[in-house]
């Protein structure tokens, strides 16, 4: 095992070896993949060095017995707090619950009086015996996880306080994880944020910057760890704690940032006592994810969704280009929506119907694209999601560029750029100058809109190519039917934290004479509205989950599907 003195020469997270130096702390490098952007120190400080830094007083409020029971109160009220969250995420408490870096059992001590049989593992023998003390059922195993020797699969929830960017190895110690939880257990981690205000407001200077932090996330790079170690159904939320100002200030001198800590000191003087004790709900440097176990594949598949209404012309070749794809390294599956054409598209789509690599969803009349799009999204099976409309306009090739990011854990998201290669793809109608430049300035009209309400510098929202992992719709629940749902999909995978990569992409535009079935005026409108409505909306995907407890879905069937309910 490396103690960390010898540089990696691969990403800890995606193995590139494209490693940019960022700047040094405190001596120590910190250097950054150029593929995945995890942000991580190389080389890492020896065992020596971190044991020289975990010493009896590296805990705040450990310098006094006063400062030891404040400590541990607010501590206890911290962990209230994120139980209160996990419950939403998981239900009620009940089970098993593993906590790692327990420290002397503050969450522990909560969780069980909440109803959870607990377990802790803690590297300290002095903080292991503190909360041996203090439990009234539980277990503390002194020593690592890797050496603990657990027993596969026992676990319903495992929680991680502030204590995975202490890892070496984030991946080895998610999958050790992976293999202690029940099928279906919960994770919950609460880490520093490199998202968080005040990351992006101190840069260098964030006080989170220490030599035993070893790896600093954000939400995507969490994320893309835990899609690699066999979780899901991830949702990241602001990581809120209980403090004290007391508490703030001793962590600014403890760890000084220029401007800050002088300010702190001067308001801590300022402040009464009563006001410097006093708990306070604070986010300011974490988050908080939640995370399900799930089966790791033999290999990756993707769903491509094509709904289909009225597209006889070029339904079969499209979906016989479709099925004859290959895409290196993945299974693909053709989520196929047909929405009760009155042109023969239905009595083709039945032809695929028994068709291996074909799921057929019959709806018995059409709703709009939108819709359509929904009831795909419900029957897909693959890791990812792939939306195809039923026409030529779209070349399949490009398929490979837009999953390459997903696949390699460098992005979550990604959109085919009409207008982002070396010319810009914009519609052109033969014979239609005037309707063509219509609808090209309606294009830049709505792309600003959605930049300025969403704080975007994307230059095609709105095309169809919109490629993510199928776990990126957990918690978020839709409701447009027509070309809003473009809109809105879009819209609420930003407003969960999903950044899109864009990639430019070959474009047809098909005229309406071919096909195209946009209102020049209806849609426009039910386009303003949902912008406008989304940007006045809280996005919760917690609350969502807290409100519907989606059941699983059953394991897909290969008869052609009736509609049934949506529950994203």
């Amino acid at each position: 095992m490396n103690d960390g003195s010898h540089p990696r020469t691969d990403c800890p997270l995606c193995a590139s070896s494209r490693l940019r130096y960022a700047f040094s702390h405190e001596g120590y490098r910190l250097v950054r993949c150029a593929d995945c952007a995890v942000l991580f120190s190389n080389p890492q400080p020896s065992d020596t060095e971190l044991a020289a830094i975990y010493s009896a007083d590296y805990f705040l409020g450990a310098e006094s017995e006063e400062g030891r029971v404040s400590t541990r109160e607010m501590k206890r009220a911290t962990a209230r707090q994120y139980l209160s969250e996990i419950h939403r995420y998981a239900g009620a408490a009940n089970g098993r619950l593993l906590e790692i870096g327990c420290g002397d059992g503050d969450f522990l001590v909560e969780a069980e009086a909440a109803g959870y049989h607990v377990t802790g593992v803690e590297y300290a023998p002095a903080a292991c015996e503190q909360a041996r003390a203090r439990l009234t059922r539980g277990e503390i195993i002194c020593g690592e996880l890797e050496k603990a020797a657990l027993e596969g699969g026992q676990f319903d929830l495992c929680v991680l306080s502030d204590v995975i960017e202490h890892v070496r190895d984030p991946l080895a110690f998610l999958r050790e994880i992976h293999r202690v939880l029940k099928p279906g257990g919960g994770i919950f981690i609460a880490t520093p944020s490199l998202a968080s205000w005040s990351a992006k407001l101190l840069k260098e200077n964030w006080m989170e910057f220490k030599p035993e932090h070893l790896t600093y996330f954000e939400p995507k790079t969490l994320e893309t760890a835990l899609f690699r170690t066999g979780y899901h159904q991830v949702i990241v939320r602001p990581g809120w704690k209980i403090l004290t100002f007391d508490y703030v200030a001793k962590h600014f001198q403890r760890f000084p940032v220029p401007v800050v800590t002088p300010l702190v000191n001067l308001v801590s003087r300022l402040l009464p006592e009563g006001m410097r004790k006093k708990y306070r709900r604070v986010v300011a440097s974490g988050m908080m994810v939640f995370a399900r176990k799930t089966a790791l594949p033999e290999k990756r598949t993707v769903s491509v969704v094509i709904p289909a209404f009225n597209e006889a012309a070029t339904f079969q070749p499209l979906l016989d280009s479709v099925l004859a794809k290959t895409i290196p390294g993945l299974d693909l599956e053709v989520v196929l929506v047909e929405s009760n054409s009155t042109d023969g598209t239905r009595e083709l789509a039945l032809k695929y119907q028994d068709h291996p690599r074909v799921r057929l969803v019959l709806e018995d009349r059409p709703r709009g694209k939108g819709h359509a799009v929904r009831t795909g999204l419900v029957h897909a099976s693959g890791d990812f999601i792939l939306i195809q409309d039923a026409d030529l306009e779209y070349d399949l090739e490009d398929y490979d560029a837009l999953l390459e990011p997903l696949v390699s854990g460098r992005a979550a998201f990604t959109l085919g750029a009409r207008h982002g290669g070396s010319a810009w793809k914009m519609r052109e109608f033969t014979g239609q100058r005037l309707l063509s430049s219509a609808l090209n300035f309606g294009h830049w009209f709505f792309t600003t809109m959605v930049n300025v309400l969403f704080l975007q510098r994307l230059r095609d929202p709105f095309t169809m190519f919109k490629v993510f992992r199928r776990d990126c719709l957990f918690g978020l629940r839709f409701e447009c039917n027509r070309f809003d749902f473009d809109y809105e999909l879009l819209i609420k995978l930003l407003r969960k934290g999903y950044q899109p990569i864009e990639l430019p992409v070959n474009y047809r535009s098909r005229s309406f004479k071919e096909g195209k079935k946009v209102s020049l005026f209806g849609d426009p409108v039910s386009w303003v509205k949902v912008c406008l409505k989304l940007r006045c909306t809280r996005i919760d995907p917690l609350a969502e989950v807290e409100r519907s407890r989606c059941p699983v879905p059953a394991e897909p069937t290969r008869e052609p599907l009736a509609e049934k309910a949506l529950c994203l």
